[in-house]
């Protein structure tokens, strides 16, 4: 059977491993296709600054479904990245973790083939005959004869091209994505001024690299509201027991096939309730000054972790509880508690937060909020904000504001799915992403229904699987997408 992996990061590398570890993975003949740059590692964990940290424990990282700990067991082992705190890594070093698998395998199966190229065209093809399978053919260069067929393909094709809210992209002194960020300041004036746009992880990544290498400070990160991610607390096993499948299925089968958002709110905090958790004073617990929200995050590990361990453990049960919910709820979820999850969630490593509050006190930090909108003019970039009469001014602009999710929003960055919802092999989910089947990540198509042999994983399926695009989250995906691929080779056998 021939195989497509369409993207080689974190979902990609995932899929070859669950691959790999079958005893029919011999009848397999795989083509996996990426750029040479992020072959085997993806962009999220691209060689770049030791500065920028996972934030999540190295020891609770992993692409072993049955090992959480084998990331870390595999940096012990290794010899060429050592660090003096190992508790939190530098990205790309999870980054050659992943990529040494792909390099074993490569050199281990002759059925395994790399394509140092990106994936430019797809296009399926269905006989007349009953019961005709469609066949996929990927294509590189834009060419025809580049095009390959294929019987089953995965699109991992990672997380599309940042927002451009201002649209300033193409405008000079305007660096439209912060990673790599040891090339962001490449084209930067010793003197210049810098402005961040955005105060989510990936600011907090650029921070951390400018300000130590960049003489003219302070830098501005700034956003609507203005708020830092939390700070990582100690985290627990959560076990829940109010928002289960079982009392979801019960609401279902009383309310028309959907779990009403209150329902859901309700058991919410009952779990909360059981962990002695001070909701409300969490949720309301940032007065708008970084140094004193991230030092009562960082006073208050142990209920903070807590909660935040509630928060994780929905997360990864976000497939059903999300898609249980009515579009309109979902929508009023969106508005209302996803900043919430948002805000509680992937939070940043004490010592990211004990820089921040250095750096803000020592006045090389300046973070704004009620920014209202950025024009640019006489080369100079003009941030206007609410709460302020004038304007401040910058030479240069650093975007991070994180991924595009919704498809109308896309450009040539993401020009691979354009070419595929143009085809109409894929279409919009209304909350963001591509359609798929929740419990399967199928894709569903406007013109051949559901394509079962057609699985996309990772930030395309955002609308879908909502807040489920860590690590950990993606790698269960990945199992049960092969025991799906399996199944079916069993089947034509």
């Amino acid at each position: 059977m021939r195989v497509a992996i369409i993207g080689m990061g974190t979902a990609g590398v995932s899929i070859l491993r669950q691959l790999e570890a079958h005893s029919y993975f011999s009848e397999l003949d795989i083509d996996v296709y990426d750029d040479p740059q992020n072959m085997g590692q993806g962009v999220p964990f691209q060689n770049d600054s030791a500065q920028l940290l996972i934030n999540l424990p190295s020891k609770d990282m992993s692409l072993n479904a049955h090992d959480a700990s084998e990331f870390f067991n595999w940096y012990e082992t290794q010899n060429q990245f050592k660090f003096d705190n190992a508790t939190y890594l530098p990205r790309f070093v999870f980054g050659h973790y992943m990529k040494s698998y792909l390099e074993k395998f490569n050199q281990q199966y002759s059925n395994i083939h790399l394509i140092t190229e990106k994936a430019t065209e797809m296009y399926l093809e269905q006989g007349y005959e009953e019961n005709a399978r469609i066949q996929y053919f990927v294509c590189t260069n834009h060419q025809q004869e580049a095009c390959r067929q294929y019987d089953y393909v995965f699109l991992t094709v990672g997380t599309m091209a940042y927002h451009d809210p201002y649209h300033l992209k193409g405008l000079k002194g305007y660096i439209p994505s912060p990673y790599p960020t040891y090339e962001t300041l490449n084209e930067v004036d010793s003197t210049d001024d810098i402005a961040i746009i955005g105060t989510g992880l990936s600011s907090l990544d650029v921070i951390r690299y400018v300000v130590k290498h960049h003489p003219n400070l302070p830098i501005t990160a700034t956003s609507r509201h203005g708020e830092l991610p939390s700070v990582r607390g100690n985290m627990i096993d959560i076990t829940l027991r109010h928002i289960t499948k079982e009392n979801f299925e019960s609401i279902l089968r009383s309310h028309f096939g959907v779990v009403p958002l209150e329902s859901m709110i309700r058991l919410f905090k009952q779990e909360c309730e059981d962990y002695n958790i001070p909701l409300q004073e969490l949720i309301n617990r940032k007065v708008g000054d970084p140094i004193k929200d991230l030092k009562y995050d960082l006073a208050h590990p142990e209920i903070l972790g807590v909660f935040q361990s509630i928060l994780e453990t929905i997360k990864e049960n976000m497939n059903w509880i999300w898609n249980s919910l009515s579009l309109q709820d979902q929508e009023v979820f969106m508005k209302k508690y996803m900043p919430i999850l948002k805000a509680n969630s992937n939070p940043m490593p004490p010592r990211t937060a004990r820089l921040l509050i250095e750096e803000i006190s020592a006045g090389h930090v300046v973070i704004k909020k009620d920014l209202a909108d950025v024009q640019y003019k006489n080369e100079t970039y003009i941030f206007k904000y609410h709460n302020q009469v004038e304007p401040d001014y910058f030479n240069v602009v650093i975007n991070a504001t994180g991924p595009k999710t919704q498809l109308k929003d896309l450009d040539d960055d993401d020009a691979f799915i354009i070419d595929i919802a143009n085809r109409q092999i894929v279409q919009p989910h209304p909350m963001g992403g591509i359609q798929i089947v929740p419990e399967t990540n199928q894709v569903i198509s406007p013109r051949h229904g559901t394509l079962p042999h057609l699985i996309a994983i990772g930030q395309i399926t955002n609308g879908i699987n909502q807040a489920r695009n860590g690590v950990n989250m993606i790698v269960r995906q990945s199992v049960q997408a092969v025991k799906s691929l399996y199944d079916f080779h069993e089947q034509i056998r």
